[in-house]
């Protein structure tokens, strides 16, 4: 079996806790530093001492990702309503052309609040090693416009971490009922 075919296996085997219990501990997220929209370094060191949400996007995208950004922009207001103190990350896959300016236009584009989300870029290998080794989570192909699906095959679930840095599940996107259960899990980790 390849990596990405392990991986998700991996995904589906582990899943999450689905009950409105604390979710248990699966690993470490791994360490990670890259460059946010500003250009700053930023990663684990930053987001030490609270709970995140990661997604995994790329701003030329034409499929998942605008589903993926929707997605954290409804989890991000939910938070602040509901005052769970949670932090929000997306880390683009296609580095090469998500430069800290990409990621400031597509910041303006989509409304995004940077107050609790922060975008990240950064070296394609450190990017695909935090993708693959930290998260767990697929990444396959480099841009090609001429392909299907931009060339980039990435993985569509959000992934809970503690404030310890461990992952504590993965949420899919495009189920309406795991995204409840994400924000109740991120309440329970964040007190």
């Amino acid at each position: 079996m390849n990596k990405l075919a392990f991986l998700l296996v991996l995904l589906s085997v582990l899943g999450c806790n689905r009950g409105g219990d604390e979710p248990k501990t699966l690993y470490p997220a791994g360490q990670f530093s890259l460059t946010d929209q500003g250009g700053a370094r930023f990663g684990t060191a930053e987001l030490a001492g609270k709970p995140w949400i990661a997604a995994f996007f790329f701003t030329r995208c034409p499929t998942i990702c605008p589903k993926i950004t929707r997605r954290m922009k409804e989890l991000q207001v939910t938070a602040k309503a509901k005052r769970i103190d949670v932090r929000f990350v997306s880390i683009s896959v296609d580095p090469e052309n998500d430069t800290p300016a990409v990621l400031r236009e597509y910041i303006e584009k989509n409304a995004i609040d940077t107050s609790s989300w922060t975008l990240l870029t950064g070296d394609y290998e450190a990017v695909k090693k935090t993708t693959l080794d930290g998260f767990k989570v697929a990444l396959a192909g480099k841009a090609d416009a001429a392909a299907e699906d931009f060339g980039i095959m990435h993985g569509s679930h959000l992934v809970l971490v503690d404030k310890a840095g461990q992952i504590r599940g993965y949420y899919k996107t495009s189920d309406d009922h795991e995204m409840r259960l994400l924000m109740v899990h991120a309440g329970k980790i964040a007190k």
